[in-house]
């Protein structure tokens, strides 16, 4: 390992302050919501045998303590890495696990997904959803956010204050990074109130926007567990819906539980073996991508509302540790919206709107990403040459919609499972040729009294269905008829 050069270390001591404490940002895998906040410690590059962690930044509110760190290769932070947060809650060495200087209440491992809590000289082992953990993005990266609450579901305070300290260290290799260097972190808590809820709203901002609902129901529970799917259908009123997990029911069951839900239209479906959807309108045309399910459907939409059709792929790749399944399959789906356009084969007409929607269960490199995006083909010898999928060769976008009232971006959660929440449903489109206007995840469990009353919905709608959360982008698509009351 080289000597790190004093101009480097000198550049680093400057470059930070103190922590800072305040409104932690929304974790969603995202950093500018982190502003002029400066990192609490800049680490110097390449002193890590194997990963190195580099700056971290630190905020608080009166709920939850929020990290944003830097590492050194691209890693995927649940996944193959022995990086341990040590949280000395209460400021106090003599307190909890005394290691790497601190009396630590609080140590989680991150690749191993567990954690101990240390107290009164005992310890005890925690889940994620002991702590409230969240952390983005699912992806591999080189840089993560992590949030967890300062006290447990059971009422345990685990910070408290007025200071806590911690330390990063990677105990995967005999010389692993430990951030900082000397002495830990200690920073002020802020007990200000976490954000107040964002205003709800599940209304179309206009009236034609087609509105795409993808929804993993969890082992046929559309059809098993109705009632709480039938108030979330009517809540949200979804002109095409995506399915995922309807592996004993047809897409004409699929289609008769919609009409429950939302009746006066004729409710229309076609699926595979697993991709399945649902539309008010007509469908045109639908077939299956390959042989895993993955269909798509052209979408026949009234002339006189819009000046095209919809091309929709519903998707559910291998989930879990099949990563390389899972690339073949997204390498499936982008050489076949490649082909889309194409003339012969399906040869929709240039400009017609395209969405691709599923359960994608992107928990692996984030190549996969780009590839759902950019059409970025891994393996172009099998799949063809890569190209974006949208008109105007650029990459589709993303609509990555945010909790209603909330700005969270998960869209899985389950408290018995080792893996914090995650974004696993994607909706993206085709923005060359149509846009984006209302976009949500419904988590019923988050929404106010007077909220679940207004859309005839309960508590534990969103617990009951499914562990993933249905997930709705508005399409505004361009070109469409001039309507009353608007300018030609």
């Amino acid at each position: 390992m080289s000597p790190v050069p004093v101009t480097a270390l000198l550049l680093a001591f400057l470059a930070c302050r103190p922590a800072a404490a305040g409104v932690p940002a929304a974790v969603d895998g995202h950093t500018e919501d982190w502003g002029t906040t400066p990192p609490a410690v800049c680490d110097a590059t390449g002193d890590g045998a194997r990963i190195d962690v580099g700056r971290v930044w630190v905020r608080t509110d009166g709920e939850r303590v929020t990290l944003r760190f830097e590492v050194e290769p691209e890693i995927n932070l649940q996944n193959g890495n022995r990086i341990k947060l040590l949280l000395d809650g209460d400021g106090n060495a003599a307190t909890g696990w005394q290691a790497h200087g601190l009396g630590a209440e609080l140590s989680w491992t991150f690749g191993q997904r567990e954690g101990t809590l240390w107290r009164d000289g005992r310890s005890r082992s925690l889940g994620q959803a002991d702590v409230g953990l969240l952390q983005a993005p699912t992806v591999s990266s080189r840089e993560f956010e992590v949030s967890l609450r300062r006290r447990m579901a059971d009422g345990t305070e685990i910070v408290v204050g007025p200071t806590a300290s911690l330390v990063l260290v990677d105990e995967g290799a005999a010389s692993g990074d430990r951030v900082p260097d000397e002495a830990p972190l200690t920073f002020e808590l802020s007990d200000a109130p976490a954000s107040p809820p964002l205003p709800v709203s599940l209304e179309r901002r206009d009236p034609d926007d087609l509105r795409v609902l993808t929804w993993n129901v969890l082992f046929d529970g559309l059809f098993k567990r109705p009632a709480p799917f039938i108030r979330v259908l009517r809540a949200v009123d979804p002109d095409v819906v995506c399915f995922q997990e309807v592996w004993s029911h047809t897409a004409r069951d699929a289609a008769d539980q919609v009409s429950l839900a939302i009746p006066g239209s004729t409710w229309h479906g076609e699926s595979t073996t697993d991709g399945l959807i649902v539309s008010r309108y007509p469908i045109a045309r639908s077939h299956a991508i390959d042989e895993a399910g993955n269909s798509w459907a052209l979408i026949d939409l009234p002339d006189d509302r819009y000046a095209t059709d919809l091309s929709i792929v519903s998707a559910h790749p291998a989930c879990c540790d099949k990563e390389k399944q899972r690339q073949d399959e997204l390498d499936g789906i982008a050489a076949w919206l490649r082909e889309l356009a194409t003339p012969g084969g399906d040869d929709v007409p240039a400009g017609t709107p395209t969405v691709v929607t599923g359960d994608m269960n992107l928990v692996g490199g984030a190549s996969q990403v780009r590839t759902l995006l950019a059409g970025a083909i891994a393996d172009e010898e099998s799949f063809g040459p890569s190209h974006p999928a949208d008109w105007d060769g650029s990459p589709l976008a993303d609509a990555e919609p945010r909790h209603a009232g909330g700005r969270d971006t998960f869209t899985w959660r389950d408290a018995s499972s080792s893996f914090a929440p995650g974004r696993l449903d994607y909706i993206v489109f085709s923005d060359s040729v149509a846009g984006l206007g209302n976009s949500f995840v419904l988590a019923t469990e988050e929404l106010d009294d007077a909220t679940l009353e207004r859309y005839g919905l309960r508590h534990d709608d969103t617990l009951e269905a499914s562990d993933h959360l249905p997930v709705v982008a508005d399409i505004r698509i361009d070109g469409g008829p001039a309507r009353a009351g608007t300018a030609e």
